[in-house]
């Protein structure tokens, strides 16, 4: 019986390698060389390392201040050159010394899932401090922000492991709540961004849970190997560990999957590998033994996220005139920049669209013709319906410069949307 057990953990880290594997990957830290009857029975360390998202960081080195801070407490305030305020409150008893701290404005960041615009973010030095109570830097930028565009985000070092940051809940300010130093800060971001940030997350999860389940299985092996006996609580423990992958992984992806169609995909094969472990090693059965799914209306989430995911793979034609223009193009993902042709009276041109979900975005326009030239910039909407067909709408601002005249209107434009034929996209 004992080596059925067994064979029945080397079957589960087998499963657990593969399906982290066939997502992100990931390696169990645990180094113990030594047989050990006991299993760390504590919920998941989220705290361990995980797969960062490391971001470049560009500091304004003009823009800096200094001081000491002692175990009473202080402050200190920082405006960056756009304007933005950043002050940080350490409260007495958070250090035990005196101690230097830097403040300095960050100029710029690339490779973190933000929109465009400005960041207003400062890095706290020295890296790594340790704090015995919370610290709080409070950011005020010089361009507001709407709260349902903000993305408050804190890193280490000099731009490592990139994540959302502590805020206090209950402040309308942007208040960050710090144990440790180095970088934080607010930037901008819509559905795409906010989904991009979800899925960060829900990968350091899944990292984190593979290396708690591969330290818990292996030193189970190692003891049985040496001739322990089984912990009873194995396997409730290892159920324990398969919901808080479906709490801190799945429905994160989930969410992301709603905001933005790519993924959808992530989500269903997750969900699906999830239910399968738990069929195969039997981890939530009922009274006569038979396997009840942890997740609950499993089937009707996996249709939901099917029609979610579909949105992304469809690709659709333009053709039509409106406001007396006529346009024409291929839309080959609602997902990614596409282009309309335009052509009028005496002129032609192209809309360029950028999305930023795939049910809208910003939309650039260029055309000219007859000695004048025209440029303006809004935004779009797309609506699908459940035949495939939709409706592409946007309206832009636009200046019409000629020789001996300028002017500037708004103008809404409305299209149908319709499937295009197989073989119209790469």
């Amino acid at each position: 019986m004992k080596d059925m057990k067994l064979v029945s953990l080397v079957l589960l880290l087998v499963l657990i390698s593969i399906s982290c594997e066939l997502f992100t990957p990931g390696s169990s830290n645990d180094n113990s060389n030594v047989p050990n009857d006991s299993v760390n029975t504590s919920g998941i360390d989220f705290t361990a390392p995980a797969e960062p998202l490391n971001v470049t960081v560009e500091l304004d080195e003009t823009s800096t201040i200094g001081g000491t801070f002692s175990p009473n407490g202080s402050a200190m305030t920082l405006t960056a050159a756009d304007g933005t305020v950043f002050t940080l409150e350490v409260p007495p008893g958070a250090l035990d010394t005196d101690t230097e701290i830097t403040m300095t404005a960050v100029k710029s960041i690339t490779g973190a899932p933000l929109s465009s615009g400005t960041v207003a973010a400062v890095q706290l030095e020295p890296s790594g401090l340790f704090f015995n109570e919370l610290v709080t830097l409070t950011i005020v930028p010089a361009q507001e922000i709407p709260i349902e565009n903000q993305i408050i985000f804190g890193y280490e070092g000099n731009g490592l492991d990139y994540h959302l940051a502590v805020v206090d809940p209950k402040s309308h300010a942007i208040k960050i709540k710090l144990m440790e130093f180095s970088g934080a800060g607010v930037g901008s971001g819509g559905d795409k961004e906010w989904a991009a940030n979800l899925q960060n997350q829900a990968n350091n999860s899944r990292v984190r849970l593979q290396n708690e389940v591969g330290k818990l299985l292996q030193t189970e092996r190692r003891a049985q190997l040496f001739g322990s006996e089984e912990n009873a609580e194995i396997w409730s423990i290892l159920k324990s560990y398969m919901e808080k992958y479906y709490d801190q992984v799945i429905q994160k992806e989930m969410v992301a999957a709603e905001l933005d169609c790519k993924y959808a995909e992530k989500a269903i094969q997750d969900l699906i590998g999830l239910e399968r472990q738990n069929q195969l090693l039997g981890l939530n059965v009922d009274a006569r033994g038979e396997s009840i799914p942890i997740v609950n209306d499993l089937w009707e989430k996996i249709d939901k996220l099917a029609k979610i995911g579909e949105k992304c793979k469809k690709s659709y034609l333009v053709s039509g005139t409106s406001s007396e223009v006529s346009f024409s193009g291929t839309i080959c993902s609602l997902d990614q920049t596409f282009v309309l042709n335009a052509t009028f009276p005496g002129g032609s041109g192209v809309q360029t669209f950028t999305p930023s979900s795939a049910t809208g975005g910003e939309v650039v326009e260029s055309s000219s013709g007859q000695g004048c030239v025209t440029s303006g910039e809004g935004s779009y909407t797309v609506a699908v319906n459940e035949d495939g067909s939709g409706t592409l709408e946007w309206t832009v601002t636009a200046t019409l410069t000629c020789p001996n005249i300028s002017n500037t209107r708004t103008v809404t434009f409305s299209l149908p949307l319709q499937p295009a034929p197989a073989g119209s996209c790469p």
